[in-house]
């Protein structure tokens, strides 16, 4: 976070150094990549924020969304996300089964999102999030109202536009088949993130979803994706694992 005054209210401490946050890069390749290339302090982002931030993205920067209606975001995440401290939430008799709302409000990764997508403030990101029983991996379920109707073609134009060159986001809307939306299933081990949307016919209301490994693109992929962009390498290095499916 760029704001010293957003550490106490959403990590509950003072930034211990706030003249290096001038200097710090958010690190997300997809929004920061030419900062990146010259950054002296990078910071990944978190998973849920991550995935928060790539599905929204294209609307945020278009200006369709209507501010005057919250974003309600819901994300659904494995066990990993937790960290590798072991605690009663990792506890094998409490977590198998599990579908646990851990953070219905005031999830930290807000202020993240909010500060990404240019909004003006928290109320306008309503989110919530809520563990699975899962391992790893990240769905996000984003609702928006936009200030016009907005049809299938000019969804698909905003996403197409602003992802057509990012090797790591993928489109994912197909209107048959298994998979017809982003499921962090088969984004184990991978650096992906899928995207995809659809529009409540009744309403001006749009979902969009996004699905990645909260251990690779929403943790260590990021970073080395975010590294091989600093020191000039192939952006994709390290990171062209596609995927084991079925697991």
């Amino acid at each position: 976070l760029r704001d010293p005054a957003a550490y106490p209210r959403w990590y509950g401490w003072v930034h211990p150094h706030p003249a290096l946050l001038r200097d710090s890069v958010y690190g997300l390749a997809e929004t920061h990549r030419d900062c990146i290339r010259s950054a002296s302090l990078i910071a990944t982002g978190g998973c849920l924020a991550t995935a928060s931030i790539l599905a929204l993205l294209p609307l945020a920067e278009s200006g369709v969304i209507d501010r005057s209606a919250p974003i309600v975001v819901d994300a659904l995440v494995g066990s990993s996300a937790g960290g590798a401290e072991p605690g009663a939430a990792t506890h094998h008799a409490h977590r198998s089964g599990e579908m646990r709302s851990y953070a219905p409000t005031g999830h930290r990764h807000t202020a993240e999102i909010v500060q990404e997508l240019g909004l003006s403030g928290s109320e306008q990101i309503a989110f919530s999030a809520t563990s699975v029983e899962s391992v790893r991996g990240v769905l996000v379920t984003a609702h928006v109202f936009t200030t016009d109707e907005v049809s299938d073609r000019d969804l698909w134009r905003l996403y197409r536009a602003r992802y057509a060159t990012e090797p790591f986001v993928r489109i994912v809307k197909t209107s048959s088949g298994l998979h017809r939306s982003p499921n962090p299933q088969l984004l184990s081990g991978t650096n992906f993130c899928d995207v995809g949307f659809e529009r409540d016919l009744h309403s001006r209301r749009v979902v969009v979803l996004a699905a990645l490994d909260n251990l690779v693109k929403g943790a260590a992929g990021q970073a080395v994706q975010a590294m091989n962009v600093r020191f000039g390498f192939d952006e994709s290095l390290g990171l062209e694992f596609t995927g084991l499916y079925p697991l």
